[in-house]
C-alpha cells in the first residue's frame, strides 16, 4: 500500500513568501499536498477540510494574528503540528507561542525543507 503524504498548509500573507515556501515545498518529493491561505479566518475556514498534519504559519497576519489561528487549530485537533514562522521572535512572542502549542518557532531565514521533516518524523 502507497504511503500518504503529509499534508502541509502554508498560512502566509506575504505573496513573495508564499511562492518560496510552496515552491521549496513542491519540489521535495514527500511534499505534494501543500495548501495556501492568506489569513488566519481563511485558514480557520479550510482547516477541517485540508486536515493537514503541519501548518507554517506566519505570527503577523492580516485580521486573526498566528498565535490565535494556532489556539483555534489545535482546540480542533491537538495532534497537529504547528510551526509559527516568523520574522519576529521576540521572547514574548515565544512565551504566548507555548501556551498556544505551537511546536516550534522558525525565523523565515531559517525554515528549511529538512527542518521541517524533522518536526514530521
Amino acid at each position: 500500500m502507497a504511503e500518504t503524504l503529509p499534508r502541509v498548509m502554508v498560512v502566509e500573507d506575504a505573496p513573495e513568501y508564499q511562492g518560496a515556501v510552496v515552491l521549496a515545498l513542491l519540489l521535495e518529493p514527500e511534499y505534494k499536498d501543500v495548501h495556501l491561505s492568506s489569513s488566519g479566518e481563511e485558514a480557520l475556514e479550510d482547516f477541517e477540510s485540508v486536515a493537514p498534519e503541519l501548518v507554517l504559519l506566519d505570527y503577523r497576519l492580516p485580521g486573526i494574528d498566528g498565535l490565535e489561528t494556532a489556539r483555534r487549530m489545535k482546540a480542533q485537533r491537538p495532534d497537529v503540528k504547528v510551526v509559527l514562522v516568523t520574522a519576529h521572535a521576540e521572547e514574548i512572542v515565544a512565551r504566548a507561542a507555548k501556551e498556544a502549542g505551537i511546536e516550534e518557532i522558525i525565523p523565515k531565514s531559517q525554515l528549511s525543507v529538512s527542518r521541517l521533516q524533522g518536526l514530521l518524523d
